[in-house]
């Protein structure tokens, strides 16, 4: 598995999430079949030379074939027809405005652009934690579109590229001190420029000072708790994902936990901000899809599958 994990770390994906409960790597299909080709090909020439069994589905997830199974489609229809039903029967809730597949969604906080008049030509890349902040600059300018990009995940990365910016790099651990870590060998003689939100969780700007890497910081968006939204009650076992610690706040403002309930963190650093109480899950990777695909991991596995 740590070979398998290190391989897939190695490709950088974006279109492509592994959902360790269909042992297949799902397509985002927000994005056209001619976006996602070269990663299609790079997964399938990977898996091949490391020499993983697999097919390539119609819909162009890659599904991962176990030794002791049969390469027939009928044992593996069959127990994903029983998986679909377990999870189409889950409650799970994220906390913000985005659909997702298998969630509902509550649009608990609001994002508020800040506009900047900022001289882009000073700096030799940008840095993004968040897709708020591609957002929130591409609102006011386009000349961040010639600087070169370095993401903290996927979903960043993502709009990064969909709006047209030079993506330079994406982060292989996803998790905010780590990527600032992993940017200290990348930024080093560069004039570097972080675009955030008012509020920073991680350490990032002090571990690359303190590399002695010129960073300046500009606040691009603001988080605040979406007042409209009336407190109510989830049902029993429900499972809600939190994204950031501002949902975190929020959420307590509005609503009471019980017990039946399981949290599902986005990363590491937001899971530091819970309270002590509840203890919630990690996600694999910092993407709202990877959230809901811990929540049903979690159920499977608890009901013994």
């Amino acid at each position: 598995m740590t070979n398998f994990t290190k391989m897939i770390n190695k490709l950088n994906l974006l279109y492509y999430e592994y959902d360790i409960n269909k042992k297949s790597f799902m397509p985002d299909v927000s994005y056209s079949t001619i976006q996602r080709y070269d990663e299609l090909m790079k997964l399938t020439y990977a898996l091949s030379k490391n020499r993983f069994d697999f097919f390539v589905q119609r819909d162009k997830s890659v599904v991962l074939l176990q030794d002791e199974e049969p390469k027939g489609f009928i044992s593996k229809n069959i127990e994903a027809i029983v998986k679909k039903i377990k999870i189409s029967n889950m409650n799970i809730y994220t906390l913000n405005d985005k659909k997702t597949k298998f969630a509902k969604n509550i649009p608990l906080y609001n994002i508020t652009h800040v506009e900047n008049n900022i001289d882009f030509s000073k700096y030799d890349a940008l840095i993004f934690t968040s897709q708020n902040a591609v957002l929130a600059v591409n609102s006011f300018s386009s000349e961040w579109k010639k600087i070169p990009a370095y993401t903290i995940a996927a979903q960043t990365a993502k709009t990064v590229k969909k709006l047209g910016g030079n993506l330079k790099f994406v982060s292989l651990t996803k998790h905010g001190n780590e990527f600032a870590n992993e940017l200290i060998n990348e930024l080093k003689g560069k004039k570097v420029l972080y675009l955030r939100g008012k509020k920073v969780v991680t350490n990032l700007i002090e571990i690359l000072k303190d590399a002695e890497i010129d960073c300046e910081n500009i606040i691009s968006y603001e988080n605040s708790c979406n007042e409209n939204i009336k407190a109510k009650e989830f049902p029993e076992n429900s499972y809600i994902i939190f994204s950031s610690p501002s949902t975190i706040h929020c959420f307590f403002k509005k609503f009471k936990w019980k017990e039946s309930y399981t949290a599902i963190s986005i990363g590491h650093t937001t899971a530091k901000f819970f309270p002590e109480n509840i203890e919630p899950h990690i996600a694999d990777t910092t993407s709202i899809e990877s959230c809901i695909n811990k929540a049903i991991e979690v159920e499977l596995n608890t009901q013994g599958n």
